[in-house]
């Protein structure tokens, strides 16, 4: 429905899913701009750039948890060493 108006169609649209094929789907759906909500380390550095490059590939922008291998930031100092790393990456 989004897509047959012209002034909904401009819109960043956010796709929120925990199924990757999801999130996928329904990026190559989108007219506009897509947002991904969202992708963290959790499951590794490897599948963490995988899925990041499709995103880039896709021309959405992404929102990155601070979770890694070990878990969910919960101090500022792992706040700050899980987004670090993900920047780099």
């Amino acid at each position: 429905m989004i897509a047959s108006d012209t002034e909904i169609a401009k819109v960043p649209v956010m796709i929120d899913s925990s199924k990757w094929e999801v999130i996928i789907a329904g990026l190559k759906c989108l007219q506009g701009k897509g947002v991904v909500n969202s992708i963290s380390l959790k499951e590794g550095e490897m599948t963490f750039k995988e899925h990041a490059r499709t995103i880039q590939k896709l021309g959405a922008a992404v929102v990155v948890m601070a979770f890694d291998e070990k878990g969910q930031a919960d101090t500022v100092e792992r706040r700050l060493e899980i987004c670090s790393r993900s920047f780099k990456i």
